[in-house]
């Protein structure tokens, strides 16, 4: 019933590691593998597609052994690496996830498969903490209301054939996103719903957030 598109393709600069983030190791497992673990031990998953650069093609494949996981390569930018791993899943629904988020809770994933199975496109978010500014150069232009903002996180979930429509559009028009849903209310016009998600949910972007996550893995 679900495919899962895990996202690897970066080139991770600014961890400032000197190799791909991924393959970093928190408590015996490189990050990807702490990221495909949930997506491993949930039966529903048909499809694990891993999107990755040539060069780490054979490296992360060692690492996998099921049958269900398959691997394609990705583009120059996220969108083009996600419209790769989208064209060759096959199930009717899909995740798309970050390799580098690999605090996924299997409760949460639980809640975003019933939440697009009963009502739609669905992404994970956390509410804002701290004041909020919208701004220009060096001055503050408007202060959004924090109970009307959220960051965004993966897992977002999408029925399959909507979401590959989606792409196949933004890529006819040439717009670019910075992530899934956003493309998607655009091209198709359609809502997102949201499944509240958590601080611990992080992405390793930054050698402090490989820090918090030695702590919370």
């Amino acid at each position: 019933m679900f495919s899962v598109v895990i996202v690897a393709a970066g080139s991770a600069k600014r961890t400032a590691l000197g190799y791909n983030k991924i393959f970093y190791r928190i408590k015996g497992k490189t990050l990807i593998e702490h990221s495909v673990q949930p997506f491993l031990d949930d039966p529903d998953f048909k499809e694990i597609v891993i999107v990755l650069s040539k060069e780490d093609m054979q490296e992360v494949r060692d690492l996998f052994t099921k049958s269900n996981v398959k691997y394609v390569i990705g583009g120059a930018t996220r969108q083009k690496s996600v419209f790769n791993g989208l064209s060759i899943i096959n199930e009717e629904y899909v995740l798309i996830h970050d390799s580098a988020r690999p605090n996924l809770k299997p409760d949460t994933l639980n809640q975003i498969k019933k939440s697009v199975v009963e009502r739609g496109a669905t992404i994970m978010y956390s509410p804002v903490k701290d004041s909020v500014i919208e701004y220009s150069g060096e001055k503050v232009n408007r202060y959004p209301r924090r109970d009307e903002v959220g960051l965004v996180q993966t897992p977002q979930a999408f029925s399959s054939g909507a979401i590959k429509k989606a792409h196949s559009l933004a890529l006819k028009h040439k717009h670019n996103y910075t992530d899934d849903a956003s493309l998607y209310m655009a091209e198709t016009n359609q809502p997102v719903y949201l499944i509240q998600g958590y601080d611990t949910n992080i992405k390793a972007t930054t050698k402090t957030d490989l820090a918090l996550l030695e702590e919370i893995l």
